[in-house]
Order: C-alpha cells, then structure tokens, then sequence
C-alpha cells in the first residue's frame, strides 16, 4: 500500500444497464450506483465510442480554458501529487473492456487501470497520489523519443475554481464523471490552452515540445473542463457533459461549475537532439483523460476547506516545484 493511503470505499455492485443508440450502431451504457454512505447524485456511466471534436461555445467559437498565470496565493488550490503507475494500449473510457483497441497510455493514480475499469473498480484500488480520498485515473499518451517509450517521472493535479468563478458556486464532480482535455487526432497546432508544453515552471505553454534546460525538465500541460450539465457523467463523444467556463461564466447547456483541473506531467526530457513523438500520432495530439473516483466525502472536505475558503493547500516545503500555472 502506498504511504498516507488509506481506508478503502465501499461500492454497491453494479446496477443500471441501458441501451442506447448514436454511437456506432448500438451502444450500451453501463450504470453504476455506490451505497448511500458514498454519495448521492448520478451514477457513473461508460460510453464507448470515438472521441468527438474539441467543444465550442454555442455561438461556434473554440472553447478553450482561462489559465492562472499570477503569483501564488491569489486562488484556493489543493493538489494531489501522482507518481507513475504503468503504461498500456487500452483506454478504459473510450474503449471499456476492449485491451488493444487503444494507442498506448501512461497512467497516473488509481492502480491498475485497465480497459476494463470503472470508477467502481478504481475506488477500490490503491493510488499512487498522494491525498488522501484521491482515487481517480489520470492518464495521457505515451511519449517516445527516436521510437524509445519515455517513462514519466510523475503527476501532479491541480483543483481550483477557475479564472473569474466564484468559489461558492463550485460543487463536486459527480462519482464516475469523464474529462478530457486536448485533441488526440489534432495534426497541426490545437487553439487554446487544454493541452501544451512547457519547460520546469514557466507559465507560457507551447504546441509543441520546447528545448528545455535539465534543471527545467519538459512538462505536459493538461486543463480540462470546469462545467457540467449537472446530469451525464459521460455521453457519445465524451465531450457533451462538460464545456470550459467564459470569463466566470458557464452556458446554459453545462451550467453547473466544477473546480477546474490541470495535469502536469513532467519527463525526463532536456537538451537538443530529441525525435519526440505521442503514441497517438502526431506531437501536435496532446490530451489527457480523467476519470473521477474520488472518494466523495473527502473531495467535499478539500473543496470547502480549500477552495470556497480560498485556502492555499497543498503548496509548502513538502512540494519540491510551484505549479507552471502560477509563476511569473
């Protein structure tokens, strides 16, 4: 068991299947319920299927998120630093219970993710982060250099209310919702700032991998989306449920604001010579999933301690680097 951790979380077993249509054929969606103890709200629900486009604001105009550039201290924060876990071609949220059927992944939190898992499964396992009640599945492409699989050095996941929201309307992620962030078939630069690059803690991100000093390693930047629409944990596509916020605002169509998520990655990649690839084609496909099974009570807990009281948590001399979204 890893250290820190933990008291695990009970699940009622599996409850709800239904059957729909709309994404390749048939699709079935798999509900999943939690005893009451757990939490209330949605059950989790898988939907396979390819992932659709970026999100776009209802007048066409890319969505894309706001990102804290100032000093540390200006927002509540609470951060789950996650090593590396292991790598693997599956993809538990786009192809469930389909190993292979996937371009390689590295895996972050929840051990053992596999094409198979639930938010369910998660909850159940270990973690590899280091907060306490963190038991979500983080994971992005697979990173090679002149065809060599990089291995991560490690994780970290950053939860706040994002630029121009007000802590007080944040609510939790519902048990089992679905994040992505970034395009996985982009071949040219993607707009906005879900998905880049970045050297230690510089706040600028690039499209692509920058040549970085050793003592300012490459990061991959990764925000995903901060409103929901207060019903789906996933839908065809897996972009509908969730949208980014607009200068503090949500849409209509996902109203309900959640704590903005950003994943740092960090690689042991400096210096020139690299022939740097994603296993998902093309450098410019940068993304990375989240899938929620946080235990409920302890996300709450950070939530309200950290975020609506706009506490700073997480961020003191146990944290060896500042977070390359709030340096200068």
């Amino acid at each position: 068991m890893t250290p820190g951790r933990r008291a695990r979380v009970t699940r009622a077993a599996a409850a709800l299947v239904v059957i729909a249509a709309g994404v390749v054929g048939s699709v079935a969606l798999f509900g999943y319920t939690r005893d009451a103890k757990a939490s209330a709200g949605p059950a989790a629900v898988l939907v396979p299927g390819p992932v659709g486009p970026p999100p776009r604001r209802p007048d066409g105009r890319p969505a894309v998120p706001a990102r804290f550039t100032g000093p540390q201290g200006a927002v509540g924060q609470f951060v789950a630093k996650c090593l590396y876990s292991h790598s693997g071609s599956y993809d538990p949220i786009v192809s469930p219970r389909r190993p292979g059927h996937s371009h390689r992944h590295d895996f972050y939190g929840a051990i053992d993710t596999n094409a198979s898992s639930t938010a369910q499964t998660l909850a159940e396992k270990d973690s590899t982060c280091d907060k306490p009640g963190d038991d979500a599945a983080y994971w992005q492409p697979t990173l090679y250099d002149h065809g060599v699989a990089v291995v991560p050095l490690e994780a970290h996941a950053y939860y706040r209310a994002a630029p121009g929201v007000n802590p007080a309307d944040l609510k939790p992620f519902p048990f089992g919702l679905v994040l992505i962030a970034g395009n996985p078939v982009a071949v040219r630069p993607q707009v906005g700032d879900a998905a880049g690059w970045t050297c230690g803690v510089r706040t600028k991100l690039d499209t692509a991998p920058p040549a970085c000093d050793q003592t300012a390693p490459l990061h991959l930047v990764l925000t995903f989306p901060d409103c929901w629409d207060g019903v789906h944990t996933d839908t065809p596509g897996h972009r509908a449920q969730a949208t980014y916020s607009e200068h503090g605002t949500c849409p209509s169509t996902q109203p309900v604001h959640i704590p903005q998520l950003t994943l740092t990655v960090t690689f042991p990649i400096w210096g020139l010579g690299h022939d740097l690839r994603l296993s998902s084609g093309s450098i410019y496909s940068a993304h990375g999933d989240f899938l929620n099974a946080w235990n409920p009570a302890a996300l709450a807990r950070e939530i309200d301690h950290c975020l609506r009281n706009k506490v700073m948590c997480d961020v003191a001399s146990d944290r060896e680097r500042m977070p390359p979204f709030f340096t200068q």
